[in-house]
């Protein structure tokens, strides 16, 4: 049931981390296709944050041990993250500093900056429109700190589109998100990939969401790959009831599949 894309975004080889004694991730080959909207899959400590981590080579100052090789589009992956390439909202994202509302979103264009530059006029028209598009333009004068979780949720989304990468990932972007935000967020992302050629990836915890917006899903438990593919071919019912441990039933509605 594994797919190997042949004009793959990111290729993992042979990525193993552990702590201590405890694999966390177990990862032999995996292949992510270009251009296309990504999700993970899985429960609870099944190793979808680790695995988008072991991407950004975030566990090298966590004292794990990490082993393995990751190509993006044929490049070592450490020389597109430093030249800016992928854009990144992470599940607990700060908002210490001062910041104005407009400003946080304007952060997103520091790794295109100069040090001594400043965002222009055409970055603050865009950061403005987009604030307008995620429903935070009445508060772009507003400090960060006063924002409810899911307006910082938005406002971490729109700093991360800010950056105009190729390359987006997200982890569990869904989250402190009400019903609305959430299917507005899917679609716009949806929308990316579909008109502007994005390449994105997102760990997702609710499975309707996962059939319905997503191109190919990677369907993980206890930190190995089990399937990937299309939606329907991987999203069965028996296979994600072996996976999740709990019966999972799927229905048909006139909006696409419902899992229960």
């Amino acid at each position: 049931m594994t797919t190997i894309a042949t004009d793959a975004l990111l290729t993992l080889s042979n990525i193993r981390i552990q702590s201590g004694q405890k694999r966390l991730l177990d990862v032999e080959k995996l292949c992510l296709p270009k251009q296309k909207l990504v999700a993970f899959i899985g429960p609870n400590g099944a190793g979808k944050s680790t695995l988008l981590h072991s991407i950004l080579g975030q566990h090298s100052s966590l004292g794990l041990n990490t082993s393995g090789d990751i190509l993006a589009q044929g490049q070592p992956i450490s020389e597109v993250l430093q030249a800016g390439k992928i854009a990144w909202v992470g599940q607990h994202e700060r908002f210490e500093l001062p910041l104005t509302v407009l400003d946080y979103a304007l952060l997103g264009v520091s790794p295109n900056l100069a040090w001594y530059q400043r965002p222009n006029k055409d970055h603050v028209k865009r950061a403005k429109h987009l604030l307008q598009e995620f429903e935070l333009s009445s508060l772009l004068d507003s400090r960060v700190q006063s924002l409810s979780g899911g307006e910082k949720q938005r406002l971490a989304i729109v700093r991360a589109l800010m950056q105009d990468t190729e390359i987006l990932m997200f982890d569990e972007p869904t989250n402190h998100l009400d019903i609305r935000h959430q299917r507005f967020l899917l679609s716009y992302l949806h929308d990316l990939v579909r008109h502007r050629q994005k390449s994105i990836l997102v760990v997702l915890h609710d499975l309707t969401h996962a059939h319905r917006y997503t191109d190919e899903v990677v369907l993980l438990s206890q930190g190995r790959v089990v399937a990937q593919g299309a939606p329907d071919t991987v999203m069965t019912c028996q296979v994600l009831s072996d996976v999740y441990q709990v019966d999972i039933n799927a229905h048909l509605t006139t909006d696409g599949m419902v899992f229960v």
